[in-house]
């Protein structure tokens, strides 16, 4: 029986932890943790190691022996590299850059990357699948864009395979929202703590979401994937909601009270995405996608049980 050696760079952020829950308790695994901090913050025994990457001696002891990377670092967010685009260049493009050059010649069979469906694309007026026109506007969604093009490049040079899965907004259980991230849990850690939250723009911004739990099962299917082709995904749910509809659902769950501001809108926001997952759902098998609402109220009891 074949066992892969499976890597997750990133283990430490949101999408990385239920990743590695899920992978934990997934036979003929061996998995090895790596991120920035010194330790990692999943308590349990686990392999774990903090990872520079452009320390290429190192990196190529870490990962000569691994089938599968799961490449889910990243530095920024949409909103402080529309201020200066340069960290974006210096944070993520350099790093994976050298990282890929560093691996290029290991026995690495499939890189699975996680790009960025609301930035990739720009302003959508329809839904867009994966060979829809791409004009980000951002320095975060232009990177993004630049990273799964490299792929292209690194699996032609060296015949390293992809995935690449761009991701819709992203909700659930344990989601730091201090770096700008994650609406709808910001939204429910205000109401639980101040009762009001704030919407930039007139709340009609059109958005698809995910549960966190949905994004780590979809994940964990590339370990499967290892012999055929590279793919791209929009990986996201039916759910395409405006920032008003969502806030209707969440007042319909929470206990408190709810008030609401609206603010100037930002640049760097995008006003519509809207995603077709078709190709996603026709490579899952009877896939059902956790519904918003409970979703959102599992999310909800997470946070009144864990204040921060």
């Amino acid at each position: 029986m074949i066992v892969n050696n499976i890597a997750i760079i990133g283990s430490n952020g949101f999408i990385g932890r239920h990743l590695t829950t899920k992978l934990l308790n997934t036979k003929n695994c061996n998995l090895f943790l790596f991120g920035r901090s010194e330790k990692s913050n999943i308590n349990l025994d686990v392999n774990y190691k903090q990872i520079n990457l452009i320390n290429n001696e190192q990196n190529q002891i870490y990962f000569k022996d691994v089938d599968i990377v799961y490449y889910l670092a990243s530095e920024t967010i949409p909103a402080n590299s529309w201020a200066n685009p340069l960290v974006d260049i210096e944070k993520n493009l350099i790093p994976f850059l050298n990282f890929a050059e560093c691996i290029a010649n290991l026995n690495i069979k499939r890189i699975v990357y996680l790009s960025s469906a609301g930035t990739i694309y720009g302003t959508t007026h329809t839904k867009v699948n994966e060979d829809a026109n791409k004009n980000p506007f951002s320095p975060y969604g232009i990177i993004k864009l630049a990273i799964e093009n490299f792929l292209l490049y690194y699996n032609t040079k060296y015949g390293i395979n992809y995935d690449v899965y761009r991701i819709s907004n992203v909700y659930g259980p344990s989601q730091d929202t201090s770096k700008g991230l994650g609406m709808i849990n910001t939204f429910l850690e205000k109401i639980c703590g101040q009762h009001k939250i704030k919407i930039f723009g007139d709340g009609n911004n059109l958005r698809n979401y995910i549960y966190v739990k949905d994004v780590a099962e979809i994940l964990s299917l590339s370990i499967t994937n290892l012999t055929s082709n590279s793919e791209v995904y929009n990986l996201s749910s039916n759910d395409s909601l405006t920032i008003n509809e969502i806030v209707t659902l969440i007042k319909s769950i929470v206990n408190e009270r709810v008030g609401v501001e609206f603010e100037e809108s930002r640049k760097s926001d995008n006003t519509t995405i809207n995603l077709d997952n078709t190709k996603l759902l026709k490579s899952l098998r009877n896939f059902n996608f956790t519904p918003i609402k409970k979703g959102i109220e599992e999310t909800y009891n997470f946070i009144l049980q864990h204040p921060k």
